[in-house]
């Protein structure tokens, strides 16, 4: 599980995700208010149903081709199986419900095809037993068995989706890699695909190898094969022990050799192969979104155009000199964007509108700061010019603001935007209390009618003002958000603020403002409790969605990067 505190994720993904995200949030909210631990859920279902349990026996019933599995059955599943994916969740937990039917799916194609594979599931909340061995710490958590044994089995690190499964579950039980014995299966198979993955090792007994394939078994999206043999060295004028990946567009190829010295690290061949299976300059979709998304490349320069014009289309080709010259001199991923693709989110955030394309923008995703290239300058050499001057840490970046709303003031709550914000929010003669809120977050939306009291219960208060800024929309250059919602209290006078951590509810934020700011005293035991198990579950969902094995492969937080503040993690 990952130990790192999320700084960034990279925008492209995340927008891509939004919706996903609101129906999270939707299912979560439903989820908080129906429950206290996972003993009272299981207690009122029982009250519910007035049923009595069922007696657990060896016996193994299926729901929708998926294996329902627990203590007094687990064996025999495993006994029976040679491959066992088995899915530990809670039934509270929204990324499971989510999961769900994917899981069916796939558990169905995969026992039509009557292969040595089938799909199982636990409900970790009953089964403590079965989830404390095999160190369940998050929901869903997949855990692949191979021929009965249970001492190490395999951590899922697929996609979540029927296909993905599929994918994983059949890469794990071939080889992972084609041995390519003759040059003349090597060619065919280099030939075959649009990517190739080949290892060229002196023995795939070797450390090298060995890492190599497990990276195969894990990359299901692209085919790898490998080889020992001299002609196969020589015909693809391979020297010594390397990893070759060939591609039919670009350069046609990237290598990535091996010194003497230098053991293969899986991270750092993982990132290889994400980064170089990328066209130079890459066109945005949901196909590849998870390329994007996962890459270490921390420069991304986005070059937005309407595709329906052809001189911006001859643009992006003019653009492919920069972009190349680019990757040599510093990693820069360069991206097109079609503003007549239905990506509202992107262009929102970027405050770009169909009639300013074309434009530039390039985020620098370890500073969380954008820069841009107005419609009217924008040529090869301002291209050139601007990624020079971001690389260097020259060029000004930019901030996202909304208009101020004609009516900003009229309310109880003050609307805050990018533009208002200093004079409104740092007024030395006014405590200024803050929502920065993001208009899909469920949470923000469980907080509005009481937010709006708390603006009501103060409106006479000429020294307190309560005010809400949509962070997704708009930025403050000293100050980076980390959650929604956050609430920040700006004391009058000029103190430093202080970010609000207690309850939201109107009593005890009512309390913090007749304090001063002073956050209120500690509460009971219980409430703290409670509060704790909230967090753990909000806590395994989002470990939970990961889905991967090693936290430094895919999991690391300097490639997984919030920008601005357009989203964190729903608090």
């Amino acid at each position: 599980m990952r130990t790192h505190t999320l700084l960034s994720i990279t925008l492209l993904g995340l927008l891509l995700w939004a919706s996903c995200v609101q129906a999270s949030d939707s299912d979560q909210n439903q989820e908080e208010t129906s429950k206290e631990s996972t003993e009272e859920v299981s207690e009122e279902m029982s009250e519910e149903t007035e049923e009595a349990p069922k007696e657990k026996t060896t016996e193994i019933e299926e729901e929708k081709d998926v294996m329902v599995l627990h203590i007094n059955n687990f064996d025999r599943a495993l006994s029976e199986n040679q491959y066992l994916l088995v899915e530990f969740y809670a039934p509270w937990c929204g990324h499971c419900k989510q999961l769900e039917p994917q899981y069916a799916e796939a558990a169905g194609k995969l026992k039509a095809e009557e292969l040595a594979i089938r799909l199982a599931k636990v409900d970790a909340t009953e089964e403590r037993e079965l989830s404390d061995e095999f160190d369940v710490g998050g929901f869903p958590t997949l855990i692949l068995f191979i021929n009965g044994q249970r001492k190490q089995p395999i951590t899922y690190t697929g996609k979540r989706s029927a296909d993905g499964i599929i994918k994983w579950m059949k890469r794990r039980t071939g080889p992972g890699a084609e041995v390519l014995e003759s040059t003349k299966s090597a060619a065919q198979f280099i030939d075959a695909h649009n990517i190739t993955v080949v290892g060229f090792f002196d023995t795939l007994e070797s450390e090298a190898a060995k890492v190599f394939k497990e990276v195969a078994f894990d990359v299901t999206d692209t085919e790898f094969g490998v080889t020992t043999t001299p002609e196969v060295f020589q015909k693809y004028e391979v020297k010594t022990n390397s990893v070759v990946l060939f591609k039919k567009f670009d350069d046609g190829r990237a290598d990535f050799v091996l010194s003497d010295e230098e053991k293969l690290d899986k991270r750092n061949l993982t990132s290889f192969i994400q980064e170089n299976s990328m066209e130079l300059i890459i066109r945005f979709s949901k196909e590849n979104a998870d390329k994007i998304f996962s890459s270490k490349i921390h420069l991304h320069s986005l070059l937005f155009i309407n595709s329906t014009v052809e001189r911006e289309k001859a643009f992006v080709e003019k653009s492919w000199a920069v972009a190349k010259e680019f990757k040599g001199k510093v990693t820069m991923l360069f991206i097109v964007i079609d503003v007549m693709d239905d990506l509202p989110h992107v262009l929102k955030y970027f405050g770009v509108s169909k009639s300013d394309a074309p434009t530039v923008r390039i985020i620098d995703m370890d500073t969380e700061k954008k820069f841009s290239i107005a419609k009217g300058d924008l040529t090869e050499d301002s291209l050139r010019q601007m990624c020079q001057e971001v690389f260097t840490g020259t060029a000004k970046p930019y901030y996202r603001t909304e208009e101020i709303p004609e009516d900003w003031n009229k309310g109880p709550v003050k609307v805050l935007v990018g533009k208002n914000f200093e004079s409104v929010a740092l007024d030395p003669t006014k405590n200024v209390f803050v929502e920065f809120y993001a208009p899909w977050c469920g949470h923000c939306k469980e907080l509005a009618p009481i937010w709006d009291q708390l603006g009501e219960k103060y409106a006479d208060h000429v020294d307190i003002i309560i005010a809400k800024m949509d962070a997704t929309a708009n930025e403050v250059e000293s100050l980076t958000i980390q959650g929604f919602p956050t609430l920040k209290y700006y004391p009058a006078g000029g103190k430093e603020a202080v970010d609000y951590t207690g309850k939201r509810d109107l009593e005890m934020m009512s309390k913090f403002l007749d304090d001063g700011g002073v956050m209120p005293a500690e509460e009971s035991k219980e409430d703290e409790d409670e509060e704790a198990e909230d967090e753990d579950e909000d806590k395994e969902d989002k470990e939970g969605d990961d889905s991967k094995e090693d936290d430094d492969t895919t999991g690391d937080d300097s490639k997984v990067c919030i920008v601005a503040a357009t989203f964190a993690i729903c608090q």
